[in-house]
């Protein structure tokens, strides 16, 4: 009996062999080119700007009568602010400077009648006119400081809101001492804090967007850097920048968001997503013959949901902005339609 014996044979499907293959469904999108203007947030408050404010003080030794103010309120030009009265040494101080003006001017009239009858000369005579001048300029300067009268009363030097009451009813002031401050009400600033690696990309002149933290029906308003300090302040870890605003309702002290406008960046524009961090750089995916492609590619900004990157992307080949996230190197893709 005989046997025949066929070899086995395997009949794979070309079907069914593309099925076991790995691929991986992503979304792309052609190459497109364009600039992105360019922006960095900051955080800040509402404060004086350079010159803003002003200490009002008095001259002489006195004694505060009356504070007709409070820190926060808004000021127009001539309005009381404080009543002050003259303090006791002060004005025995002017009635002295007064009776020496009395007693110089009695001198140089005594003296001009003497040296009339020759009984005096002229060097004596130069010598009481000097006295009386000198006697007049005293009292002068005191009369000029205020403390000719019983009381004085400061009024606002223009338009403003109270940054500052130093004394209180009552209390004793010595010459020059601050009372109140008061801040020019159209000559405000935004102080913001920058990274400072934000801040060596910000240039003084460059636009700003300011915006109420807590939000307003003012909407946003528009200044520019000012000045960009040249050191961290020790309290933030941040570097000031100082924004000009334009005279507004602002209120001092109020938070606010600053967006520096620093330039545009020209580049690829694709999706925040599209360039996927690995490590120190970034990869954007481009399709191939339908296999994976890494491109490293460097992210000039991002704005809202959108990027610019540069590097050598082939402008012929579709970006994948969906699906990145599983590619490989030369791994199948499906393209989703």
């Amino acid at each position: 009996m005989m046997r025949y014996l066929f070899p086995l044979m395997l009949v794979i499907c070309p079907t069914a062999l593309a099925a076991t293959t790995p691929s991986v469904l992503v979304t792309t999108m052609p190459v497109k080119t364009g600039v992105i203007e360019r922006s960095i947030a900051a955080y800040g408050t509402i404060g004086a700007g350079p010159g803003a404010s002003d200490s009002l003080t008095i001259a002489y030794a006195g004694i505060v009568t009356r504070v007709d103010v409070v820190a926060g309120q808004a000021v127009h030009r001539g309005e009381a602010l404080a009543v002050i009265g003259t303090a006791p040494s002060a004005l025995a101080a002017y009635a002295q400077a007064a009776a020496a003006v009395r007693a110089a001017a009695q001198t140089l009239t005594h003296t001009r009648a003497l040296v009339a009858s020759h009984l005096a000369t002229r060097i004596q005579l130069a010598q009481a006119e000097q006295a009386a001048t000198a006697a007049i300029s005293a009292r002068d300067a005191l009369r000029l400081d205020g403390s000719s009268g019983t009381t004085t009363t400061l009024t606002a030097p223009y338009d403003g809101v109270i940054a500052a009451v130093a004394a209180a009813p009552g209390a004793a002031l010595l010459p020059g001492a601050p009372v109140i401050t008061i801040l020019r009400a159209h000559a405000l600033v935004a102080t913001v804090g920058l990274d400072p690696r934000q801040a060596a990309r910000v240039r003084v002149g460059d636009r700003v967007a300011i915006t109420p933290v807590a939000g307003s029906e003012r909407g946003t308003l528009r200044g520019s850097v000012m000045a960009i300090a040249a050191m961290v302040n020790p309290l933030s870890g941040l570097v000031d920048a100082t924004i000009s605003m334009p005279p507004t309702g602002f209120l001092v002290g109020e938070a606010v968001t600053a967006d520096i406008d620093i330039g545009v960046a020209r580049g690829v524009i694709v999706p925040r997503d599209a360039a996927l961090p690995t490590g120190r750089r970034f990869v954007l995916w481009q399709i191939d013959k339908g296999h994976a492609k890494p491109i490293d590619v460097r992210v000039l900004t991002r704005v809202g949901d959108r990027a610019v990157v540069s590097g050598a992307i082939d402008p012929a080949l579709p970006i994948v902005v969906s699906g990145n996230y599983q590619l490989t190197p030369g791994i199948a893709v499906r393209v989703e339609h």
